[in-house]
């Protein structure tokens, strides 16, 4: 063992090291699952360790000292592997019981090299990660599956954006809800950055009508001791909270389901929000436009038409109800043509700009010859005049 902990010594004290894991224990009995390392940024010789029980996750930031007299010495004899990785190679250790290993090394090239720093995912491939591990995203050698590839771009994608729209904030005591979460990939993947990577407190909640897939998810969530990540079937309009809310989600939800997000997130003061709409039914029966009737001729054209009227319907009614909107591209086209991200943020305008964004409103209504859902709904709670 001696050998392991020398090479683990000089490892963890490496510039290039990126993350060491350990795991699959000896004893199936044993309550310590895994642990993995990684170097906080900024801070010389600390790392971030996470301990990983059947029962809960520990996260502590410990000293190289500390990780080699207390982690290794006592910890390291429990588990069958250690993974370690740094910008240059790629290091496993497979232990016996009678304490005998093999040493496995792999050289990255320079070339592979600088193409794994150009893809700096915040969920890094190659290192374990529970929740992607649980739901077949990963092994649990932390590889991801090459079917699900796709999936783990985009929620790294997904993540990127969060993470920019948090970045320097003073509040890490957050509260958000996930209407129409449906399998959950991307509300685990907020609870993992939040509570994982960035250790604020962090309570979720996941609405759907499928009462199977709010179970399911429920079930994921209890086996990771997911404490204060929790699933619940309901409407979006009957959802009830008893604590302000600072972050609302809404991915594909069908229809006027987004509206109904957007009017609970206006009633609830909501902070910041984001929605990826889908299937935009509503206006489809009411666009007209007698300048632009070759555009409204042919279904498909007129479907996608009317998506793209109805986020900028959505985008201006957001606007003059005080919030900033950034509409943006969430994933590659070739993964799903339901890509566009509408990314609001509260802020403070005054009354001359939100009477120039109502003008510009009322002139492109009338150009399409629309009435919305979100607007009659939103003029009769007040939040916005026309």
């Amino acid at each position: 063992m001696k050998d392991i902990i020398d090479l683990l010594k000089k490892e963890l004290t490496s510039s290039e090291l990126i993350s060491c894991s350990l795991s699959s224990p000896f004893s199936k009995s044993s309550e310590l699952k895994s642990i993995t390392l990684r170097p906080l940024k900024n801070e010389q010789n600390i790392i971030k360790a996470e301990f990983k029980y059947i029962k809960h996750n520990d996260i502590k930031s410990l000293s190289i000292i500390d990780i080699i007299d207390t982690i290794f010495l006592e910890k390291s004899c429990i588990f069958k592997q250690i993974y370690i990785k740094s910008s240059s190679k790629e290091i496993q250790i497979l232990i016996n019981k009678k304490g005998k290993y093999k040493l496995i090394t792999n050289e990255i090239s320079q070339s592979k090299s600088t193409q794994n720093r150009k893809k700096s995912y915040i969920i890094p491939e190659g290192v374990p990660c529970d929740f992607l591990i649980e739901i077949g995203v990963m092994d649990n050698a932390g590889k991801v599956k090459t079917q699900h590839y796709k999936k783990f771009k985009q929620i790294n994608r997904f993540l990127e954006i969060v993470n920019d729209m948090f970045k320097g904030a003073e509040k890490q005591d957050l509260h958000l809800v996930d209407f129409g979460c449906g399998k959950s990939y991307l509300t685990f993947a907020l609870y993992y950055y939040f509570k994982t990577i960035k250790t604020w407190d962090i309570q979720i909640t996941g609405v759907d009508l499928k009462q199977e897939v709010i179970d399911h998810c429920n079930s994921i969530a209890q086996k990771l001791n997911y404490a204060q990540l929790n699933f619940v079937h309901g409407f979006i309009h009957s959802f009830e909270v008893n604590r302000p809310i600072d972050f609302v989600v809404t991915l594909h939800a069908c229809d006027t389901a987004t509206d109904d997000a957007i009017l609970f997130s206006l009633k609830h003061n909501v902070d910041q929000m984001m929605f990826v709409p889908c299937c935009q039914h509503e206006l489809n029966q009411q666009i007209e436009n007698s300048s632009n009737s070759p555009l409204l001729k042919y279904g498909i054209l007129k479907d996608r038409l009317t998506a793209l009227i109805t986020d900028s319907m959505r985008s201006q009614i957001l606007e003059q109800a005080g919030y900033k909107v950034q509409c943006m591209e969430f994933i590659d086209l070739e993964h799903t043509a339901k890509n566009i991200l509408l990314r609001c943020k509260k802020t403070t305008r005054p009354q001359s700009e939100r009477d120039i964004i109502k003008d510009k409103y009322l002139e492109f209504k009338h150009q399409w010859s629309i009435t919305p859902y979100l607007e009659k709904a939103a003029i009769k709670s007040e939040f916005i005049t026309l």
